[in-house]
């Protein structure tokens, strides 16, 4: 083990004049186990550019994973997950109708409720909750389902909302052909009623296109990834806005790549926004992990590799910190990494490398997903999914493994 620590502290890493990484450590508390969390759903924390993962304000964690089908149990398979503040163990609150182990959703917390859109089969839902601070936990849920289709499937939904108290939900749409392209919709009154809001890429029977929705403050902004068609096909990294007559920009390509090089479902790219209005998205591209930083005030993008030789790093995630400190969390084959920044994204350093201990042959940390909330206050609590190996008596359980780090 300490060799591998060894060998993950000086990889190399690629200087630029807008991106730079040192190989100084920050010193950090770790606080590390196994969680109560288990399930059967192999994407229990996937897709990478969704949320599940927010705070409330007296310091509880609140999480929504796919525990699998539960008929058994008389379960839905997304289950939202409480952890309050000093506790050590998980308690479900709640899980959602319609839910299914391939459905996925991506939450946010807005004018203090819980808003989630998730998919089920040919349908997707929307759903509102208010939480109770003296009970920790969520209660008068009301949902309504926003779409539904008998040839079309909807799937990786993401919600936002403007500063107009419009709602956004942008998802991926599979036809009866198998043809698949990137749409939306819209509400002012989201228990009430949706509209149609575009349609952004290509159409073809390239599944590999997810969307993520972004409130700048000026507007929504939407990062997507996209594959084009043809022998000589790319998959294309992607970022447009909505003007105030309610089209959208013309796209700007972050990215091409080959298609099909890494991200089957075109999900695994994680953003936010701070508090500048600045976009801090990261991406792997060819198993090198890249960056990309959208400046608020010039409106430009710049981005520079994180990792300049493939490591396997195709899990990772954005977090902010409410004092203004961005840090990015990714994977390195097994292993997780943190580095971070205290000015805006300009300049990186190494955090802590988060190292898993050998828990015995019966575990396999082959598919490190990795969970961290978009903003938090205190220690960074960063989850990583591992599988125990199936025998004979009994399949796959995936499990959730939690790093607490104090930068």
């Amino acid at each position: 083990m300490k060799s591998l620590r060894h060998r993950l502290l000086f990889w190399p890493v690629l200087f630029s004049s807008v991106f730079f990484l040192t190989a100084t450590a920050h010193a950090a508390s770790i606080i590390e186990g196994l969680t109560t969390i288990t399930g059967t759903a192999e994407r229990m924390i996937s897709y990478r550019h969704q949320e599940r993962f927010v705070f409330t304000d007296d310091g509880s964690q609140h999480l929504l994973v796919n525990l699998g089908n539960r008929d058994s149990e008389n379960q839905a398979a997304l289950a939202l997950m409480v952890k309050e503040s000093g506790d050590l163990g998980w308690k479900e609150t709640i899980d959602l109708e319609c839910s299914d182990h391939e459905s996925t959703a991506d939450l946010l917390i807005h004018d203090n409720y819980l808003h989630i859109v998730h998919s089920c089969g040919k349908e997707l839902w929307y759903s509102r909750l208010t939480y109770d601070p003296h009970l920790f936990t969520w209660w008068n849920l009301k949902k309504r389902r926003i779409f539904k289709s008998f040839t079309q499937t909807p799937s990786a939904p993401t919600l936002a909302v403007d500063n107009d108290q419009t709602f956004h939900v942008a998802f991926t749409l599979t036809g009866r052909t198998n043809k698949v392209q990137l749409t939306g919709l819209s509400s002012e009154k989201p228990l009430r009623s949706w509209d149609d809001a575009g349609v952004w890429g290509s159409k073809n029977r390239r599944p590999a296109k997810a969307g993520r929705l972004l409130n700048l403050d000026t507007g929504i902004a939407l990062i997507y990834t996209d594959v084009s068609s043809g022998d000589d096909s790319q998959s294309t990294l992607n970022f447009t806005r909505a003007t105030s007559g309610g089209n959208w920009t013309v796209p700007v390509v972050l990215e091409a790549t080959p298609a099909g090089f890494h991200d089957p479902y075109g999900s695994h790219y994680s953003a936010s926004v701070d508090e500048q209005g600045n976009i801090h998205l990261i991406w792997p591209v060819d198993k090198h992990l890249k960056y990309y930083r959208y400046d608020a005030t010039t409106e430009q993008w710049n981005s520079s590799f994180v990792l300049e030789n493939p490591h396997n790093a195709v899990y990772s995630q954005v977090s902010l910190h409410t004092d203004g400190r961005v840090f990015l969390i990714f994977n390195i084959g097994e292993q997780l990494q943190v580095i971070e920044s205290d000015d805006y994204g300009l300049t990186y350093t190494s955090t802590v490398i988060l190292i898993h201990p050998l828990l015995g042959e019966g575990y396999d940390w082959a598919q490190p997903r990795v969970e961290t909330p978009a903003i938090f206050s205190d220690r960074l609590p960063v989850l990583q999914q591992l599988s125990t190996v199936p025998t004979a008596e009994l399949g796959s359980v995936e499990r959730l493994y939690l790093f607490s780090v104090a930068p």
